[in-house]
Parts: structure tokens; sequence; C-alpha cells
């Protein structure tokens, strides 16, 4: 009898232990930076049903947030964008609760708020900035390299857009996104930020150089669909340039 209970709690975790690994396969091969939305909210079904089942599951939990960052990107009101921003905070926040020492909990935890402070603007984005920079600043110190530096280009653009009285500094954006620059040079995105705020320290001929080498950059990175909407913008920079 003993042994037959051993077996099937032997069968019962070959059974489920792949399973899990085969939905976190599918997300992963689903996910595409928003490339294609259809793939996105297939991956979004996949992770919630795993989740469910799994609910402390900190694998499942960030890239549910992940997921829930790219649906919402592509949903057509400002409504339905912020309720699955909300969405994503909640998930992150318990992604990171789950592994306070997880990158990535902490990345799309971030990247979510960032996401809600952009639909939302006004004093509710300035009530709610600071937990951008907070969990960026950790992104840095567990893993600057993650999502090819894309911690340093959000805080450089914290720094850019935010007024000196809410924290702004333009100066420390540049000094910031240079850093960036050096450990990821063929990111777009972080050379149209450093661009953008060269730019407005009338660093002309700097912010045009920047341009010019980033669209010289092949787009053959996983995040290539958010790089090719990064030279769409410094192509518009760069008339401003001229």
């Amino acid at each position: 009898m003993l042994r037959c209970v051993v077996s099937i709690q032997v069968l019962l975790l070959l059974v489920t232990v792949p399973a899990a690994a085969a939905t976190i396969d599918d997300v992963d091969r689903l996910f595409g930076y928003g490339k294609d939305h259809s793939n996105e909210r297939q991956a979004l079904q996949l992770i919630e049903a795993a989740l469910k089942e799994s609910p402390n599951d900190y694998q499942l939990l960030w890239r549910t947030a992940r997921s829930l960052y790219y649906t919402a990107d592509g949903l057509p009101t400002e409504k339905e964008r912020i309720k699955l921003y909300e969405r994503a905070m909640e998930i992150g926040e318990r992604a990171v609760a789950q592994n306070p020492n997880g990158v990535e909990g902490h990345f799309w935890l971030a990247a979510s708020v960032g996401g809600f402070c952009r639909e939302k603007g006004g004093i509710a984005a300035f009530k709610q900035v600071k937990k951008v920079r907070i969990g960026m600043e950790m992104v840095l110190k567990l893993n600057d390299a993650y999502e090819e530096g894309a911690a340093y280009m959000a805080l450089g653009e914290i720094d850019r857009q935010l007024p000196g009285l809410f924290g702004g500094n333009l100066k420390r954006s540049i000094a910031t996104l240079e850093k960036g620059m050096q450990l990821a040079p063929t990111n777009p995105e972080i050379r149209y930020a450093l661009a953008e705020s060269y730019r407005e320290a009338n660093r002309k001929a700097d912010a045009r150089k920047q341009i010019q080498e980033l669209l010289e950059l092949p787009l053959n990175s996983p995040r290539a669909n958010e790089y090719k909407r990064a030279q769409e913008k410094a192509r518009t920079l760069l008339a401003k340039l001229k």
C-alpha cells in the first residue's frame, strides 16, 4: 500500500512540474514586447490561469505583470489601459514580496507604475513616480544589464521630464544615460533618451550624433518592436534639430 501511495505521488509530481514548465515556455514563446497584441493577450490568458493554481510562484508572478503591461499597451482606451496597469502593479508588488532580490519583479513593477503614470498624468503621476525611481534604482543594484539596461533609460527620462521642484535633474539625466549607453551601446531607447537630454541642455551637435548613430543600429534584439519606435521618434527629433 505504501509503495502505491509513493508511486502516485511521484506520478503526480511528474505530471504537474512539466505542465508548469510548459506554461512558462508557451508564455515566453508568445511574448514579443507588444509586437503582436493577439499573442500578448494569449500569453496573458495562459499565465493568469497558471497563477490561479500557483498564486505564490515568483516566475509566474513577474511574467504576469510583464504580460499585463504589454497587453495594456495594445488596448484602445485610456480606461482599459489604466485598469490593466493597476492590475500589473498589484501583481508586481506580490512578485517583489515573494522574492525581494529578484530583478524581474522590481523591474516589471516599476515599469507598470510608469505605464500608469503615463496614462494618468498630472498630480496622480507625480504621486507615483517616486515608486518608479525606487524600483529602477533597485534594478540597477541587482542587475543593471537586465532588459538591455532599460532601467538607465527609465531613470534618465524621469530626471529629464520631471521639473526640478519634483526631483528632476537634467545633469543627472545625462550622466545616467551616458552610463547606460556604455553598458548597452546598441540600445536605441537609451540613445534616444540621451539625445533628448542633450537637446534640452542645448548640446544639439551631441544630440544629432546620438540620433545618427541610433538610426544605424541593427534591430536584431528581442526588443526590436520597441526599438523601432525609438527610431521613429529619433527621425522626428532629428528634423527639429536641423
